[in-house]
């Protein structure tokens, strides 16, 4: 294993990303989409967890880890992050910038912090990648995505944007949507002197992350802008748990039940409380398709989409519904499943092999814009 020294470097062999790529196999799904399924790289049982997960989870389980109460937002902002490091090659350039927004469009006049993430020598203008972050729209911080930023980065050979929107519940429905909205603007605005080509322009995003790439996607319909589409375990149908749904969605194996149900509850628990927190307790509005892609009159307005999932996440089954539903409306999808991972692995970048691979699954998309 691969020694971590001031927080860079993996905690894993240096081969495993290569073996996830290699190991990878795609199924056709009913419809005719195909699905990549992405191996583990050092386990290879059928619905086994990830080794990483497994012993992470058995620590949770035993209280090694306390977590605050989901509705201490205070204490859930300040908690420490996954461990994660850098594996970058150190020539990553970052800064910040200030996005003031008059608040012209209706909403509170604001500064967001918009965090640059530029690989040295890098030709401009380069493609450019606004990413948003995931945490329920209440939590999520730079310090949980960092390392994964700089190395899609410099995998992609991109300029990568992370705009510190504002949280729930403090700033309910559409504020954040919004935010990450306007980062686009203010992204043409200054595209020369960030050395960004804004004909190459995708957006990604992570559990909330996702949704909200899906929303400014859906809010950008017509114009051409985004090209591309990544999201990681999104959340694209925040409405009630379907009757269709089931544990049987989510096989595993016998002597690692408790575990894996407890990957798959971890989500399930905290879905039917988000109304309370974003919509300011309006639960219908939770299926506005700006929250809830899934809902989305016309699916076509989205451009090439990658959909990537986990195998014991509870949103695992409405991820690739949404995949299968973009290409039943005439969308490029790629769909991905993650064996053995649960919800929230790329935060662990240099912990989790399959954060490394997913990187540079989005590096290979972003290249070929």
């Amino acid at each position: 294993m691969a020694e971590c020294e001031s927080g860079r470097g993996r905690t894993y062999d240096a081969s495993f990303a290569d073996i996830i790529a290699a190991g990878t196999r795609t199924v056709t799904l009913d419809d005719g989409l195909e699905l990549e399924l992405r191996p583990m790289p050092d386990e290879t049982r059928e619905h086994a967890l990830d080794p990483r997960v497994y012993e992470l989870t058995k620590k949770r389980l035993s209280g090694v880890f306390a977590t605050p109460a989901g509705s201490d937002f205070e204490a859930m902002r300040k908690r420490p992050n996954k461990e994660n490091h850098d594996i970058d090659a150190g020539g990553v350039v970052e800064t910040v910038e200030t996005m003031h927004l008059s608040g012209s469009d209706g909403d509170d006049e604001r500064d967001i912090l918009l965090y640059v993430f530029t690989p040295a020598g890098v030709e401009a203008p380069a493609p450019v990648v606004a990413f948003y972050h995931g945490g329920g729209f209440t939590v999520g911080n730079i310090g949980m995505y960092r390392p994964a930023m700089r190395y899609l980065a410099e995998q992609a050979g991109c300029v990568v944007v992370f705009p510190d929107y504002r949280l729930a519940p403090e700033h309910p429905f559409p504020a954040g949507l919004n935010d990450c909205d306007a980062t686009l603007d203010y992204l043409a605005e200054h595209a020369e002197r960030l050395g960004i080509d804004m004909d190459r322009v995708a957006v990604a995003g992570d559990s909330a992350g996702g949704s909200l790439a899906n929303g400014v996607v859906q809010l950008r319909a017509g114009t051409g802008l985004v090209k591309l589409v990544m999201e990681m375990y999104p959340a694209v149908d925040s409405g009630p748990v379907p009757p269709e749904w089931s544990y049987e969605l989510y096989p595993w194996l016998p002597e690692q039940a408790v575990e894996a149900k407890s990957r798959v509850d971890r989500i399930k628990a905290s879905a039917g409380d988000l109304s309370c927190v974003y919509t300011s307790g309006d639960a219908a509005k939770m299926l506005d398709p700006l929250i809830s892609a899934a809902y989305c009159d016309d699916l076509s307005v989205f451009p090439r989409t990658v959909v990537a999932s986990s195998e014991f996440d509870y949103l695992r089954y409405q991820d690739e519904r949404f995949a299968q539903q973009l290409y039943a409306a005439g969308v490029d999808v790629r769909a991905i499943r993650y064996l053995g991972c649960d919800h929230g692995f790329f935060e662990a970048c240099g912990v989790m092999p399959q954060a490394e691979d997913l990187c540079r699954v989005m590096a290979e998309e972003v290249r070929a814009l």
